[in-house]
């Protein structure tokens, strides 16, 4: 359970202590929201242990140990994904913080947030992160919408502490506008291979529930069941999309 875990910077490494390549620039992780998702499994398994052993105190104090480390894993992958792979933005104040302002319940509101890297790079994701190395793509497809979508897969309920409105809103223009591209560059490979459904929960993070439950309808039943569909079934995405927060601009 521990073999991946990065406990000073609070990530997982894909290979665990050694590089899987041996690249000269050290271990690498791409998609720390499978990482998230993973340690959420192990506290939601450690959970419903807890219900399953409730008369047994030796059982019970076993599975309470499982759902609180699951807790505390998910806990640091969520902070290394939002310091490590979430970039706000380019434009950086003196003490290296970004300002984002948005409007909510017609007040206006300011957010600081680190950022870890220089002005010089300019997505808003981290596609593979090595010990020495930050850089916007995966080994395995060269489509900007790929290094996107695997920080943001799956659609589970820890995504809402993993993703942040904020964040959300500034990445979803250009997922939207990757997912495009690819579709048209490379004969519908958004959406044939699952990343146009994680389009659809990403604009459910911004706020726009029906514009979002819409896009999940027309995305072909064929797709969910695949291995594109990325493990979101059709049943789950439209759970997902329903138990966002609605945007103030549409209650």
């Amino acid at each position: 359970m521990f073999r991946q875990k990065d406990w000073y910077l609070g990530n997982s490494w894909a290979a665990g202590l050694m590089s899987m390549e041996l690249s000269p620039h050290g271990r690498e992780q791409e998609s720390s929201s499978e990482a998230i998702a993973a340690f959420e499994g192990i506290a939601l398994f450690g959970n419903v242990m807890m219900k399953v052993f409730a008369e047994d105190e030796d059982k019970l104090g076993s599975a309470r140990l499982v759902r609180n480390l699951g807790e505390v894993l998910t806990a640091m992958e969520v902070s290394a994904a939002n310091r490590f792979w979430h970039v706000w933005g380019s434009k950086t104040d003196d003490d290296g913080s970004t300002t984002v302002s948005s409007a909510n319940d017609g007040a206006k509101k300011v957010k600081p947030h680190i950022n870890t890297y220089p002005k010089k790079y300019p997505k808003h994701v981290v596609g593979m992160m090595y010990d020495t190395m930050a850089s916007f793509q995966t080994w395995f497809a060269p489509e900007d919408v790929v290094s996107y979508g695997i920080q943001l897969m799956p659609l589970t309920a820890v995504a809402e502490r993993r993703d942040d409105p904020e964040w959300s809103n500034i990445l979803y223009p250009v997922y939207a506008k990757s997912c495009k591209t690819a579709n048209e560059v490379n004969d519908g490979f958004c959406e044939d291979n699952g990343w146009s459904i994680v389009q659809a929960g990403l604009l459910a993070e911004t706020g726009e529930i029906e514009d979002a439950l819409e896009m999940a309808s027309e995305v072909p039943e064929d797709v969910f069941i695949s291995d594109g569909g990325c493990g979101n079934s059709l049943s789950n995405t439209l759970w997902f999309i329903s138990t966002r927060k609605q945007s103030s601009r549409t209650e």
